[in-house]
C-alpha cells in the first residue's frame, strides 16, 4: 500500500470513529438521558471525552458540537439554538485539552471535570437557560447547582474508568 493511500485510511478511519462517537452521544442524550428546560442528565459526557482523549481538543469540540447539533435536529426538546451548540463545543475542547496526554491522570480528570462543570454546565448554560425561561441566572442557579454536584462524583468516576482503558481504546483507534 503506498503512503498516501495509508495516510488516507488512516483520516477514513478516524472520521468513522469520531461519526460513531457522535452518533453514541446522541443516543445517550436525547434517548437515553434526562432533559427538560432546567436540567439535563446523561452520560453523553462519555464519548465526547474518548473523542477529545484519543484525537484532542478540535475533535472532541467537533464531536460534541456534532452531537448537540444533530441530536437538536433529530429530538428536538425545543427550538434549535446554536449557543448550546457553541458551549457544547467548549466542552469538548475542554476535555481534549486535558486528556490528551501520553499518561492522562486522575488529576487530569478532575481538572477537566470541574472545569466543564464550572464553565459549561453551571456559568454558561445556566444563562443562556435563563434568557430562554425568563428567569434570572440566580434564580435558577441553586437547583443546576444541586444537579451538577449530586452528578459530579458519577461523572468523574466515569472519567476515570475511561482513562483507566486509554491504551485498549487506542489500540482499537489504530
Amino acid at each position: 500500500m503506498t503512503s498516501a493511500a495509508s495516510k488516507a485510511g488512516g483520516i477514513l478511519k478516524k472520521l468513522v470513529i469520531l461519526s460513531l462517537l457522535t452518533a453514541i452521544s446522541i443516543i445517550l442524550e436525547r434517548l437515553l438521558g434526562y432533559n427538560d428546560k432546567l436540567i439535563s442528565v446523561s452520560f453523553s459526557y462519555l464519548p465526547v471525552a474518548l473523542a477529545g482523549m484519543l484525537f484532542g481538543p478540535i475533535p472532541g469540540a467537533i464531536v460534541c458540537a456534532g452531537a448537540d447539533f444533530l441530536g437538536a435536529l433529530l429530538f428536538p426538546v425545543g427550538p434549535l439554538d446554536l449557543r448550546f451548540t457553541l458551549i457544547a463545543a467548549v466542552k469538548g475542547g475542554l476535555y481534549g485539552l486535558l486528556l490528551h496526554q501520553a499518561k492522562p491522570s486522575r488529576a487530569h480528570a478532575i481538572i477537566a471535570q470541574v472545569l466543564v462543570t464550572l464553565i459549561a454546565h453551571l456559568t454558561l448554560n445556566t444563562l443562556v437557560i435563563s434568557t430562554i425561561v425568563g428567569k434570572g441566572f440566580f434564580a435558577l442557579l441553586p437547583l443546576r447547582l444541586v444537579k451538577n454536584v449530586l452528578f459530579f462524583p458519577v461523572e468523574l468516576i466515569t472519567l476515570m474508568k475511561i482513562i483507566e482503558y486509554k491504551t485498549s481504546f487506542e489500540r482499537l483507534a489504530r
